[in-house]
């Protein structure tokens, strides 16, 4: 078949909007003027915010998953890809206007979706994906720890604080092709407000969904102010009210990014691409690349934003914007760091990104170093407030990692952010001969480029972050208390989750057992792997799935059993690779992180270092905080905390290398003994939307 494609260099792709990034982007702005929030532009080549899906008369969000037709830049040929891949429509109505083969046109994210403290989230999820297979989708499926059923589907709300069960957060049922579901979350009133996000959860399909760009950003919003009495924080707040234009109740500056690794075969799909001479069509539909980890770097893939390659973003000069960034790929580790571009405040589009391309090469990396970087201010992790502000020259995200942060660009320069390379052991996927990471030893990229950022000029003085919080917190009249916390950088005061790192807590768990979570690949003589963990030291190693008959067996499988509202200890490791550790539910705090010499690295201003002596920022700062997702670096020993307060039932915990879950590793894991009969059947690992024993319903359509 003849292999045309629409060539479009990044000269040709800017062109339009080459007078948007010249030198005469003054914004007359008055020292107290606030802006209005940014209007979303729908443009091939703005990053904006992802469309919002609002609730419709039902008061339902109706999320609908098809396939999508879309063009993706390709950095390396500087030509558009046409990709046919599976997503959420970011509106319903789209649907009404497909093309000849049933894809719609859209863009390659999903929309976000935002609800508040105390509501009820109803999604009425809507598969319109065609009819499966039986050659990937077979009845019954004979190995559910290899790729299957990739057009069978559901949704998980990656790191909100629900109910696992039933109609909610529950990971366990699947919605066939021609299938509808409506499901419910009930967000708790002293919910912790901030950046989550969802995507699809059937064990077989996560990764070549997550992969074809299933997923998109899920924003909880908070307006409680702190309590103060005597002095003291007798209860604590939400980060958002520092946010919220109190005039406009927006939230103004506000910059929602899901960044995404969207993987695709690199011939085109002779199905889609039948007439000799037809324009080249892109697709997924098997594992041949997910289940090899070099393939992402062989093929020379980059890290898109919120769909888009080497995109623009606009922000306000000396204002503070909140970037809320979300890790949704499924293996590559992101190195997230802005370097500004000196002398180009009167560069075009083309011009900039040519110029931040310079410097991707191995060949540039001492002038990269050379280049200012931009502070980030990192106030959210995982969706969770921060104690501490924390000032980082690069934000480390792994596979489900969430961060939010303060940025302040003080020049009309162009900014370039990039994908910066780390050392060999903070990266998922390194230039080792190990054919289970990624990178290949020849690879010749310093760094990555993301994206690029065009600074519009105001009359704004510069500021400190800390001078910034204070004067928000004072205009909205918080008590001096607080106004005297955050003007430090203290976040105290809007942490949702009391610290598990007490004396009082360690008497608590003195005698009682950790949890042990032990990664491990083991080969197989014929070639294949075995991904599972171990629940006890030098245990069996489980794939998810597997027939368990130790004496702890839960008719005949292992479900890991937590008891309701206690807490414990957890110990983290991992003897093959490193895994990014995810639990659902409830989120953990890091007590401490052991490197292989017993040193803990995680408090702010270790100086861990890898095996060739480079400074590893992977963990700093990491003692205390909360998260739901966590790097698990091999040969280390992570010890964390979590209380299983509420929300009995059975969920998961999994490496979030989304195509690792897929082959085994993870695990059912049960919150039980008050209502929930801690030795009940498990769920199978393929339910349907069969509720007859209940009142929920789902039905073909």
């Amino acid at each position: 078949m003849t292999k045309i494609k629409t060539v479009i260099g990044a000269g040709c792709l800017l062109s339009c909007l080459t007078f948007i990034a010249c030198g005469d982007n003054d914004k007359s702005t008055s020292n107290n003027e606030v802006p209005e929030q940014e209007e979303e532009i729908d443009s091939p080549t703005v990053v904006s915010n992802p469309p919002r899906l609002k609730a419709n008369t039902q008061g339902e969000h109706e999320l609908i998953i098809a396939y999508k037709r879309q063009a993706l830049f390709d950095p390396e040929t500087g030509e558009n890809d046409t990709l046919h891949v599976r997503g959420y429509l970011t509106k319903p109505e789209l649907w009404s206007s497909k093309n000849a083969d049933g894809s719609v046109s859209d863009v390659l994210v999903g929309p976000q979706i935002r609800a508040k403290q105390g509501e009820s989230l109803k999604i009425h999820l809507v598969n319109n994906l065609p009819a499966e297979s039986t050659e990937t989708c077979p009845d019954p499926v004979p190995n559910i720890n290899q790729g299957n059923c990739f057009n069978t589907t559901n949704i998980h709300t990656h790191g909100l604080w629900v109910s696992p069960q039933g109609n909610s957060d529950n990971v366990f049922l699947t919605l066939k092709p021609n299938q509808d579901f409506h499901y419910e979350f009930k967000i708790e009133p002293n919910h912790p407000a901030g950046t989550f996000w969802y995507h699809s959860h059937v064990h077989g399909s996560t990764a070549i969904q997550v992969s074809s760009g299933m997923a998109g950003p899920l924003i909880i919003e908070g307006d409680r102010k702190p309590v103060v009495a005597n002095g003291q924080i007798q209860q604590t707040g939400d980060l958002d009210i520092l946010w919220k234009n109190q005039k406009s109740q927006k939230y103004d500056h506000e910059k929602i990014m899901l960044f995404q690794q969207i993987q695709y075969n690199e011939d085109c799909d002779s199905k889609l691409s039948q007439e000799i001479g037809s324009p080249c069509i892109y697709s997924l539909e098997d594992y041949s690349k997910l289940d090899i980890p070099t393939s992402w770097a062989e093929e020379n893939r980059f890290t898109s934003i919120n769909g888009k390659m080497f995109g623009e973003i606009k922000v306000d000069q000396n204002q503070y914007h909140r970037w809320r960034m979300i890790h949704g790929g499924i293996r590559d580790t992101i190195g997230l760091t802005i370097k500004e571009l000196p002398d180009s405040t009167a560069y075009t589009a083309e011009q900039t990104i040519d110029e931040c391309k310079k410097y991707q090469t191995t060949s540039m990396s001492s002038q990269f170093k050379k280049l200012k970087t931009l502070p980030l201010y990192t106030i959210a992790q995982d969706g969770l407030t921060m104690g501490q502000v924390q000032k980082q020259g690069i934000a480390i995200f792994q596979p489900g990692y969430r961060f939010d942060a303060m940025l302040s660009f003080p020049s009309t320069n162009k900014y370039c952010v990039y994908d910066a390379k780390l050392n060999l052991e903070d990266e998922i996927n390194a230039p080792e001969e190990n054919p289970l990471l990624r990178r290949v030893p020849e690879e010749k990229l310093n760094t990555q480029l993301l994206g690029w950022v065009n600074v519009q000029a105001t009359q704004l003085p510069a500021q400190s972050p800390y001078d910034y919080l204070k004067a928000q917190a004072t205009n909205i009249g918080l008590a001096p208390e607080v106004i005297s916390q955050v003007a430090k950088g203290d976040l105290s005061a809007f942490i949702s989750h009391a610290s598990l790192m007490t004396t009082e807590v360690d008497e608590m768990i003195k005698d009682m057992a950790k949890q042990i979570t032990n990664f491990d690949i083991l080969f197989n003589p014929d070639g294949s792997f075995k991904f599972g963990l171990r629940h006890e030291e030098n245990g069996t190693l489980i794939s998810f799935g597997d027939a368990y008959h130790g004496d702890d067996h839960t008719h005949h499988s292992y479900v890991r059993k937590l008891p309701i509202g206690k807490t414990q200890e957890w110990e983290l490791s991992s003897n093959v690779a490193s895994h990014p550790f995810h639990i659902h539910v409830n989120p953990f705090q890091v007590v401490k992180i052991l490197d292989e010499d017993g040193v803990d690295v995680s408090a702010i201003g270790s100086s861990d270092k890898d095996t060739a002596g480079n400074i590893d920022s992977q963990y700093h700062g990491m003692k205390g905080v909360w998260k739901d997702t966590l790097f698990v670096k091999q040969g280390y020993k992570l010890i964390v905390r979590s209380k299983y307060e509420k929300f009995e039932g059975d969920f998961v915990l999994h490496c979030h290398i989304l195509d690792h879950e897929d082959q085994g590793m993870m695990e059912t894991v049960r919150i039980c003994g008050d209502k929930y009969d801690c030795n009940s059947e498990p769920p199978s690992h393929h339910s349907t939307m069969d509720m007859s024993a209940s009142d929920m319903s789902a039905h073909d359509h």
